[in-house]
Order: C-alpha cells, then sequence, then structure tokens
C-alpha cells in the first residue's frame, strides 16, 4: 500500500536533510567484517496477543492438554505463548535517537523494518518509535540505489529515496535505510540495512513489537547481512516450555551449536522468484509410524506450486491438501485397527478419536522426509502431533494438529524439541532432536 500525497510530504521534510547511503558508508560496513569468526545470541519471547492459555498445559505424558475444544483453522488462538510468534530485543540507533526495540522474529519477510516516527497510522508497542532524525547515523538509500526497483523496493517520485511497500497479513510502507544495529553485548554497532515504516496496517504485534526481524534468505534480512558478516549460519531450537517463562535463543554464527546427528537437506532457489524470501526444502515423502505412504509423491509437493516451507511464525504444520488427505485416512485406518471411536462431532478437526488408555498408547508418530545425502527425516512424535481436548461430552479427545492447505508449512509445534541450523552460505538446513528446554533462560 502506497504511502498518502499529505504522509509524504510530511515525511520527506523530515527525511531529506539526512543523508543518502554513500560509498564510505559502504566501505565502513565491509570493515566491520573482522568478526567473522563471532556470533551471537538474542534470547526469544513469545509475543502476547492478549488471548488467555484457555488452561492450556503440557501434562507429565508431554502432551499439550486443552480445556475446551476449537476450530482447526484457529488452532493458533488456543495454543500457549510457547507456540505463538517470538521476538527479540534490539537497540538500533546511536546518541538521542537510540532505542531499544522488541522485534518480531520471521523466517518469511523480505526485509527487517520497524515503525518510524511519523508513522500514521501506528500499531502500538511497547518502546518509543524509532526517530530517524534523532540518530546521527541514520542514512535512507536513495533511488539511484542498485536495490531499486527490485521488490519490494521501487523509486520514490519526488523524494529521491528507495521506497519499500509490503502486503499480506500485515501491510508497512517506508523507506530503506540504514543505521546501527546493536545486536551483541560487545564489540562495534554493526550497520544494518532495514526498512523504516512510516504506515503499518494490520500488523498484529500483541502491542509490543516495534517491527519485524527477518532472518530470512532476502537480501535486506539480518541473516544475508550476518552472512556478509562471516556469521554464515543462524539456529534457534522451540522448548514448548508452558509452565514457567522461559525463552530459548536466536544463535548466529559461532555461537550455533554443533550436534554428529544432524540431518541435512538442501535449501532450495526461491519459489515465486527473487523477493520470495522463504525457506523450501525439498519434501519427498511421509511416513506414519513406520509405514512409508505410497499414495505420497514428491510431486505433490512441487517446489514451483510451493514446495515445503520451514516457518517459525506458523503456529501448527500445513499439507497440501491432496497429501493431508491420504496422511488422515492412514491415520485413522491404524487407529480404527485398535479399536478407536471416531468423534464426527468434532469434525472441525480433521481427525478426532476417543483418548482412551489403549488408543493413547498407539497414537501413532509421522516421519517427513527430505531430499539429502543422509537419512534426512524429521520425526514428529506422537506429542507434537495430537492435542488432548477435554470434552464435557465425550471426556478427554485426541485430535490430530495438522491442517490442510494450498502448501506445505512445518510450523512450530511440530518443531519443538528440534534444533534447526540455516547455513546461508551452503544453503543447507540441518535438524536433530534435542531437549530444548535445557537451552533456555528465563525471561526477565
Amino acid at each position: 500500500m502506497k504511502l498518502t500525497t499529505t504522509g509524504l510530504a510530511i515525511i520527506t521534510a523530515l527525511l531529506m536533510h539526512l543523508h543518502s547511503i554513500s560509498p564510505a558508508l559502504a566501505d565502513h560496513t565491509r570493515d566491520l567484517n573482522d568478526s567473522s569468526s563471532a556470533g551471537f545470541s538474542l534470547q526469544l519471547v513469545a509475543i502476547p496477543d492478549g488471548r488467555p492459555d484457555h488452561g492450556v498445559r503440557r501434562g507429565s505424558d508431554g502432551f499439550l492438554y486443552l480445556q475446551r475444544s476449537t476450530s482447526a483453522a484457529n488452532l493458533s488462538s488456543v495454543l500457549p505463548a510457547a507456540y505463538r510468534p517470538s521476538a527479540v530485543t534490539v537497540q538500533v540507533g546511536t546518541g538521542n535517537g537510540k532505542r531499544e526495540l522488541t522485534l518480531k522474529v520471521s523466517t518469511t519477510s523480505p526485509l527487517t523494518w520497524l515503525q518510524c516516527k511519523p508513522c500514521s497510522p501506528m500499531a502500538p508497542q511497547t518502546h518509543p518509535l524509532f526517530d530517524p532524525a534523532a540518530s546521527p547515523t541514520y542514512h535512507a538509500f536513495t533511488s539511484a540505489s542498485p536495490r531499486c526497483p527490485q521488490p519490494p523496493y521501487q523509486h520514490e517520485p519526488g523524494t529521491g529515496l528507495c521506497a519499500f511497500h509490503l502486503a499480506g497479513e500485515a501491510s508497512a510502507s517506508g523507506y530503506l535505510s540504514t543505521d546501527h544495529f546493536r545486536i551483541n553485548s560487545g564489540g562495534v554497532d554493526p550497520f544494518y540495512a532495514f526498512g523504516c515504516a512510516h504506515f503499518t496496517d494490520k500488523f498484529h504485534n500483541g502491542g509490543t513489537a516495534a517491527g519485524v526481524l527477518s532472518v530470512s534468505r532476502a537480501p535486506a534480512s539480518i541473516a544475508t547481512q550476518a552472512t556478509a558478516r562471516g556469521l554464515t549460519s543462524f539456529s534457534y531450537c522451540l522448548s514448548g516450555e508452558t509452565k514457567t517463562r522461559r525463552g530459548g535463543f536466536l544463535r548466529f554464527g559461532a555461537d550455533v551449536p554443533s550436534d554428529p546427528r544432524y540431518r541435512s537437506t538442501r535449501i532450495l532457489p526461491p519459489a515465486l522468484g527473487a523477493h520470495d524470501s522463504a525457506y523450501y526444502v525439498s519434501l519427498v515423502g511421509v511416513s506414519v509410524g513406520e509405514r512409508r505412504l505410497a499414495g505420497i509423491r514428491p510431486e505433490m509437493f512441487g517446489h514451483g506450486g510451493g514446495g515445503c516451507i520451514v516457518d517459525i511464525g506458523a503456529p501448527v504444520t500445513e499439507l497440501v491438501e491432496s497429501a493431508y488427505r491420504i496422511v488422515e485416512e492412514a491415520m485413522w485406518s491404524g487407529l480404527e485397527r485398535r479399536g478407536a471411536e471416531r468423534l464426527v462431532e468434532q469434525g472441525r478437526y480433521g481427525l478426532c478419536v476417543r483418548a482412551t488408555a489403549a488408543v493413547r498408547g498407539h497414537l501413532p508418530s509421522l516421519s517427513l522426509h527430505f531430499c539429502g545425502e543422509d537419512d534426512a527425516t524429521l520425526l514428529i512424535s506422537p506429542e507434537q502431533l495430537f492435542l488432548m481436548v477435554d470434552d464435557e461430552r465425550a471426556g478427554q479427545v485426541a485430535c490430530l494438529a495438522l491442517v490442510p492447505g494450498r502448501r506445505t508449512v512445518i510450523g512450530a509445534l511440530q518443531q519443538v524439541d528440534t534444533r534447526f541450523v540455516f547455513d546461508l552460505k551452503d544453503n543447507k538446513l540441518s535438524f536433530a532432536p534435542e531437549s530444548c528446554v535445557q537451552n533456555t533462560m528465563r525471561v526477565a
């Protein structure tokens, strides 16, 4: 969505006295590459959304228990905070313009962006707006920058600046900029390119986040810019801890832990062109329990049609509908042989059965098989695959926490207790099982 003419006039008056990015600034950015062997970590915190957890708890058996039923389409509204979008806190700017800001982490956004003064309309946030006019190290990219006019950037008539326009679930418009980012407790503050947004719409930030921290594969993401400085990989491990307010870490470079159990698959080229910034991998098969499903073929997840995305911001896994129907039928067939009773009235979920002791002991796992040199298989345990719902009439019910859709997205619920490592130098995604709660700290 474009900025209004009036809004442009106000913003241009504030920005034109700021220097555009210059060759000297670009050289200074490259000088920071002497930290190539370094690493840094940012603590992940859940973004509050004002919605109660509905008594969701993780039982001693590892399953999530819900006190009431809800539709599969609204699973994100009942999942506890641990499975809602994560955020980190960084410092942006220098001098009187320095601001501590909480940013929502995204593995799909094409750039890091934050709400900047003036911003209208503005989503309420915890910290004051970043004021580009108050930071002496702030610079706006000119329309002559090589990044313009490649999407999502374009020349902004009358300003001489490089504008960005993002649309989707959230919309944001503003100017491609650069400033100091303090993302480490020590060392020199590096310059990072980001979007200074003067317009936002439908930005669901829980009244907390000031913008988005992109760790996508796009040129303007923090992950890609860190790669240029020698920090070529980043990692996270979601714990799903519900009893205490604990947060894991988004780790970069040398802070990414090694593990001999890592299995790897190649990160594919963008499916929808250069402006597509999500992490795609080649999903070639699915198993329910020990049985590989013959009806599921690699072309169902064809990369040109959307492929398979690993997304920290999606609450649950979405399977392309043709594959989902085969998975659901295979699971029901196995449970039916065990004497399970399917509850049709719970049909807002794809599959729900009465959770008797016999059924609970035979809930299947799900394996996602990726193209790779080794056994690149992501095993999803029954505890991460089924939700236990307390129903007033049916008693305890086990419901499959997958949803059908247009494409395949591996969501947060099914990423729990697995460490994911994104290697942007070798275009490789690695993963291994881990007790992620061991790698958390209490959130202040």
